[in-house]
């Protein structure tokens, strides 16, 4: 460190802290009631949890066959298993709940460890800045409401990068590798960086910790795929390359769409052309993951434009604004390289590279996010850079450089505190979820649109009136699982109808759910033609209106004991 006064805590950063502290426990006041949100993968990690606390070993229990899982790594289902041990039931709402708590408390520690991490690099004013960037960032302000490994990862790194070089820092990596397969980018980052500073005894010893950690996952996986049981699936299609929970990240990326496996799978000049189109398009997305996505400044030039029609705002300011912030982010990156911090360049750096490899663009901003802390650090590291150089040499032209950097930075918070506000306001939305005991806990989860609503009714219909042994096809499989306690699959991903139904007869499905999300439309585009094409095999039992699912029943199966003679429009 370049200054003496970085890292040495006065009376300004318990203040800060403090500040920093109090905003994070804002942020989760008016959200501890009810479970996290287990929408999405959640619902894999809270499934799989399960199967742990019920020492049944690490398995989908969602799954005819209850197969073994090979997707996630184990230690976030092993956080759930702890919780449902520890308050002894597997019942989501209940056990949601303190895994509610958990992560308040666990986003509250990540808060003050971004502003120490800062602090070690940044004078007082600007570590606080970079740590309200870190909080008030509205797609980390999401994940950490959602039970996945997105927070939790994203706070061990911060922790990993406080830490003491030693045990402590391994067992952080290790456990970040852990939680996310990404984390191989930490371990790499670690080994490499004892190479730059020719440390080699030090790098060998990090290497073989790194290696030990990898190879012990990809062990495992190699276990479960060299089992009988792998190749002799429950049904035909529950291991094949496009069902994405089911099988490993290689399997998947190798078609060139993972959500249309019909296009085939991709050449070595379709990863190379992938490969090199990610790259030119990550590093302009950097200053969104740093700050907020493009769609929130999107909205504010729209109600602009409609408050003030006499005003010409473009819209290429949208994307020179977010150019502006990607160019500090990197200069930042540079600024720090230049300081001999080659963890956490070295850090970005491989997690860029891996997630320039997968193929769900869409996904990029979610992949970015644990790396929000390292760019808003380096984003603010400019401002602070031009400020320290105005105040040494006193030059109009430095000055003018510093008030703008310090401007843009004041713009970026207001923005993000407006969005946060609207977030709260307009997207924190009504939920509901019946508990073991029957009994309706009402909350709220972020971007619970009315899409969503109509398709938890539709679940909790069918947990209602289905029958013990019937099977639901769904694009949320875990989700169903949990609200309904009936086994549940994706549907196959097939364009052809005739095929797609003997497949569905195979699992067999007793269920098949259209819904109308906007998330993933693999129901629409491959389940729905199948059910109207054959009304007379798949007759419609549950309809609400166009914006909610539709339940269709296999024909020749019947419902459980309560269901009426027409569902039709009934909740």
């Amino acid at each position: 460190m370049s200054d003496g006064t970085l890292g040495r805590w006065t009376a300004a950063d318990l203040r800060y802290a403090a500040i920093i502290l109090l905003v994070a426990v804002g942020l989760w006041l008016p959200r501890l009631q009810g479970p996290l949100d287990l929408r999405y993968d959640a619902g894999v990690y809270y499934i799989l949890g399960t199967s742990l606390a019920e020492g049944r070993g690490y398995r989908l229990l969602n799954e005819p066959g209850a197969i073994e899982a090979i997707q996630y790594p184990p230690v976030l289902p092993a956080i759930a298993a702890l919780h449902q041990r520890v308050l002894g039931t597997s019942d989501p709402v209940v056990v949601g709940r303190g895994l509610r708590f958990t992560a308040a408390l666990l986003f509250i520690g990540y808060a003050l460890a971004v502003f120490a991490l800062a602090r070690r690099l940044l004078s007082p004013g600007f570590a606080f800045v970079a740590a309200l960037l870190a909080i008030l960032n509205a797609q980390a302000l999401f994940l950490s409401d959602y039970f996945a490994a997105d927070l939790p990862y994203t706070a061990l790194s911060v922790f990993f990068f406080l830490a003491p070089p030693g045990l402590g820092a391994g067992a952080l990596a290790v456990g970040a590798f852990g939680l996310r397969t990404a984390g191989v980018a930490l371990l790499g980052a670690w080994a490499a960086e004892s190479l730059l500073r020719r440390e080699f005894r030090q790098a060998a010893a990090r290497g073989a910790v790194a290696l030990a950690a990898v190879a012990g996952w990809q062990a495992y996986v190699h276990h479960v795929k060299s089992d009988p049981a792998f190749s002799q699936p429950a049904y035909s299609y529950q291991r094949a390359g496009y069902q994405f929970y089911n099988v490993g990240y290689l399997e998947n990326m190798s078609y060139v769409d993972p959500f249309r496996p019909e296009l085939g799978t991709a050449t070595r000049s379709d990863l190379a052309a992938r490969l090199t189109s990610n790259l030119s398009a990550i590093p302009g997305t950097l200053g969104e993951a740093a700050t907020l996505q493009r769609g929130w400044l999107v909205g504010e030039v729209v109600r602009v434009r409609e408050r003030f029609p006499g005003v010409p705002l473009p819209d290429w300011t949208i994307s020179a604004v977010l150019g502006l912030l990607s160019a500090m982010v990197i200069g930042g990156l540079v600024l720090l390289a230049r300081r001999r911090q080659w963890l956490l360049v070295l850090y970005v750096a491989g997690s860029v590279l891996l997630i320039a490899t997968t193929p769900w663009p869409g996904q990029f901003g979610r992949y970015l996010t644990p790396l929000a802390p390292i760019l808003a650090l380096a984003l603010v590291s400019v401002p602070a850079a031009l400020t320290a150089r105005a105040r040494r040499s006193g030059g109009a032209w430095w000055r003018a450089a510093s008030l703008a950097g310090i401007a843009t930075l004041g713009f970026v918070l207001v923005q993000q505190v407006y969005t946060v506000y609207k977030v709260f306001t307009k997207h924190h939305q009504p939920a509901a979820m019946t508990d073991a005991a029957g009994r309706v806990q009402s909350y709220r989860l972020f971007f619970y649109d009315r899409t969503w609503q109509l398709h938890d009714d539709a679940l909790d219909w069918l947990a209602k009136r289905g029958p013990a042994q019937g099977i639901v096809a769904t694009s949320t499989p875990h989700l169903a699982y949990l609200r309904t306690g009936l086994p549940a699959v994706m549907p196959p991903y097939e364009i052809d109808q005739a095929r797609a139904q003997d497949l569905l007869e195979e699992v067999p499905v007793t269920y098949l759910i259209v819904d109308q999300l906007s998330f993933l439309d693999v129901a629409r585009r491959y389940a729905a033609p199948v059910a109207e094409a054959r009304a007379a095999g798949w007759p419609l039992v549950y309809a609400v209106n166009d914006s909610g699912p539709r339940i269709y029943r296999r024909a020749g199966t019947t419902d459980g004991p309560s269901i009426g003679s027409n569902s039709i429009g009934s909740k």
